[in-house]
């Protein structure tokens, strides 16, 4: 059985669950739910296995849209039914990656992506409550002013 190729997460104050696709041939694999449940399984064939790995990127972009990171919260590997047995593993974009940084009631995700010659970076600090991230913004704005950022 293949690996999934994206295993993601998204957790908030009301949610907490994941999402992870894999490519086997012609079909496109998703499994999603709550974090440690069994979830839900989908499969669809599609033309071609190239076809197939073009759905699960346009899928994961979505995903990604709304707010999910990289991790995994699914059922471990042997629990989750597979539809087909062969295997085409499209590995991860190297020039695009979220990293994801827990310090006490602090989550940081930063996604870097490359286009051509520039260097994305998006970066968001989740805090718990309203006026910590307030006060964590002040801090941060005066001292990027003060190295010589010009606000715009």
């Amino acid at each position: 059985m293949s690996e999934w190729q994206v295993s993601l997460i998204f957790q908030d104050s009301k949610s907490n669950k994941f999402w992870r696709a894999r490519c086997l041939g012609n079909n496109l694999e998703v499994n999603f739910g709550r974090i440690g449940s069994q979830g839900q399984s989908q499969a669809k064939r599609y033309d071609s296995p190239e076809d197939a790995a073009a759905e699960l990127q346009k899928q994961a972009r979505e995903k990604y849209k709304k707010g999910y990171v990289d991790g995994d919260g699914g059922p471990s590997e042997t629990s989750a039914p597979s539809a087909a047995t062969e295997s085409a593993p499209t590995p991860p974009a190297a020039s695009q990656c979220t990293l994801v940084l827990t310090l006490g009631e602090r989550r940081l995700e930063l996604r870097l992506s490359v286009e051509g010659n520039a260097l994305h970076t998006h970066g968001v600090e989740h805090y718990p409550d309203a006026d910590a991230a307030e006060a964590a913004f002040a801090q941060v704005r005066a001292a990027l002013e003060a190295e010589g950022y010009q606000p715009q």
